[in-house]
């Protein structure tokens, strides 16, 4: 009776974790998981990125171009701006995953991205405008510059 007891506990437990999300950002299955946006297969690291929700829900992208459109004015995820509670980007050098709504991010035409945006991030400004130096880039600025920026040029 008690190993009964104890097997319906630790079932109860693993299955009350699955609805409690971690904290960080959702595995992303690289050349398997879809873009949110462009419905791309993500295959490429350094240019992903991803958003969560609440309940620990993610929005993948392949290209941090398709992220800034689709949270934009028009898009698909621009109902969902309100309850986003991170956005996460890759660090263009380190390739670390970094808080993208703090990141700082550049658009170069030498940088080839999934879907051709050329869109980079850095975790600081500094490490930003030297990206953008090297790469024969524009610095953006942070999360709304960037975004804005990718918005005007869907404009042309």
């Amino acid at each position: 009776m008690r190993i009964t007891f104890a097997l319906i506990f630790v079932l109860m437990f693993f299955l009350s974790c699955k609805d409690n999300p971690g904290t960080g950002p959702a595995e992303i299955y690289y050349g398997e998981d879809i873009c949110e946006r462009c419905k791309m297969i993500i295959s490429e690291e350094a240019y992903s990125a991803q958003y969560i929700l609440p309940g620990g829900k993610s929005r993948k992208f392949d290209d941090l171009g398709c992220m800034l459109h689709y949270t934009s004015e028009g898009e698909g995820g621009q109902s969902e701006r309100g309850d986003i509670i991170t956005y996460y980007v890759k660090d263009y050098t380190s390739g670390e995953w970094i808080d993208g709504a703090s990141a700082y991010y550049v658009r170069s035409e030498s940088i080839k991205t999934p879907m051709g945006h050329g869109i980079i991030a850095a975790s600081n400004e500094k490490s930003a405008r030297e990206l953008a130096e090297r790469e024969r880039g524009k610095f953006l600025g942070g999360f709304n510059e960037a975004a804005l920026a990718v918005h005007e040029e869907a404009k042309k």
